[in-house]
């Protein structure tokens, strides 16, 4: 009770420190941020601690070293408060549809069609990619906590699961990749929308000529042909998702307030705002204490790790590794944006692959491509780091999004990403190159 209390205030400090700009409680702020760290962290397995803390312990000693003392030693600890905000208050956003039954409908057509392997990857990957922009990673526990027990080829499953859920990570401001980014280059969402968007259809176009073309028998062409995506689609919820993206773009345009603080701000009110219309509030009690349960059982490892990755990332930046990285980068600039492309790719990918969160280095190259030496355009710069986000996430047997999909299909990390869903990630890895070329042809400014 005590911690889901402390994670909650840290939640709403958030939010009213930069609603009413109080930048004069900078100390407290950080302060407030470690205590619920220290929380957090005591709540970790081993291997957890052992990461967040050397994360913690090494960017406090680099602060140490460039002269920091006392509470400037966790200078950078809220860097990253804004993406873990809408992490832990994200799922609010969900008790509406489930108020509706939006959610147990669908899953009803999915189990209607669980025999007909064509139809459930269309309704699998369809609902994952419906859910997953309000959801994030939620949605895939969701879709595979009623469809877990069905007999569905685990490969197809895999196929839908990942096909489903990366569009998103591209284009929704409730994703970390989105909203960190744009929140750095101070590029408007609705600008950016666009950009993704775009790249979400060349997936889904080539999502379905590799599932239409494949050479496995899933099913007969009378089922392929029968296929249509109406049969998964739900009124509410489309106008739902439709609704909410729509509102945020409206405020940000009306207001100066960052995307990130306004999804933040929405996660809290739309639940509150629905069931003052809609007076249902002993079901949205009762939704409310499974969520509650959610965050005190299941949220340390995110907390512990965005605190720390933050106060890490902002101490790296005052070492020598920042200028070894801006020689690189401003190197293969000089040369082609598809070499700055692929070296951003391999090496956030490579970190990846040894465990460290994207939260980490993602900020650091970003920082330095819009900087004035390097020169990159600002929407290519953009989209490079939140594709590669998507991409090294996936990819990576030590990220949580694959550990999930692994989980779920019951086979290791490497023979789900690599072997079962190789051939699509490779096929959107030309793509993205041809797409950052068009941007960077276009050169498209903010």
């Amino acid at each position: 009770m005590k911690y889901f209390v402390l994670v909650m205030i840290m939640c709403g400090f958030y939010i009213i420190y930069n609603l009413l700009d109080l930048s004069e409680w900078e100390g407290l702020y950080q302060i407030l941020c470690f205590v619920v760290f220290m929380s957090a962290f005591l709540r970790l397995k081993v291997k957890g601690k052992l990461l967040t803390g050397l994360l913690l312990f090494g960017g406090s000693l680099i602060h140490f070293y460039y002269g920091n003392s006392g509470v400037e030693l966790l200078e950078g600890i809220t860097q990253n408060l804004a993406l873990l905000s809408i992490i832990l208050l994200a799922p609010l956003i969900s008790i509406p549809l489930k108020q509706e039954g939006v959610i147990q409908s669908v899953v009803s057509k999915l189990v209607q069609v669980q025999h007909e392997p064509k139809k459930m990857f269309y309704g699998i990957s369809s609902f994952v990619f419906l859910m997953s922009p309000i959801l994030n990673m939620g949605s895939l526990r969701i879709v595979h906590s009623f469809i877990g027990d069905i007999k569905v080829n685990r490969k197809l499953l895999s196929n839908a699961y990942y096909q489903g859920f990366t569009p998103a990570v591209l284009w929704s401001p409730f994703f970390a990749s989105v909203g960190m980014v744009l929140y750095l280059t101070e590029i408007s969402y609705l600008s950016y929308l666009p950009i993704g968007l775009v790249f979400v259809v060349i997936q889904i176009i080539l999502a379905v000529l590799l599932l239409n073309y494949s050479g496995e028998k899933l099913s007969t062409e009378a089922e392929i042909s029968s296929v249509k995506f109406r049969d998964f689609y739900n009124t509410k919820l489309v106008l739902y998702v439709i609704g909410l993206i729509m509102l945020l773009v409206s405020l940000e345009l009306m207001t100066n307030y960052s995307m990130l603080l306004l999804v933040s701000i929405m996660c809290v009110s739309v639940p509150i705002v629905y069931n003052l219309i809609v007076n249902k509030w002993g079901v949205f009690y009762k939704e409310f204490q499974l969520y509650k349960k959610h965050v005190s059982s299941f949220s340390s490892l995110e907390i512990s790790l965005f605190l720390s990755a933050g106060l890490f990332g902002n101490a790296l930046l005052h070492t020598p590794i920042t200028d070894i990285l801006k020689t690189a980068i401003i190197w293969s600039t000089s040369k082609s944006v598809f070499l700055l492309f692929f070296l951003i790719i391999v090496l956030v990918t490579l970190v990846a692959m040894m465990g460290i969160h994207q939260i980490v280095i993602i900020p650091i190259i970003l920082t330095l491509l819009i900087s004035p030496d390097v020169g990159v355009n600002l929407y290519s710069a953009a989209f490079m780091c939140i594709f590669t986000w998507m991409f090294s996430a996936a990819l990576s047997p030590l990220n949580a999004l694959n550990i999930i999909i692994s989980q779920c299909v019951r086979n290791n990390g490497l023979t789900v990403a690599y072997r079962w869903n190789g051939l699509f990630f490779a096929g959107v890895f030309v793509m993205a190159f041809v797409f950052v070329y068009l941007i960077d042809i276009l050169q498209l400014q903010p």
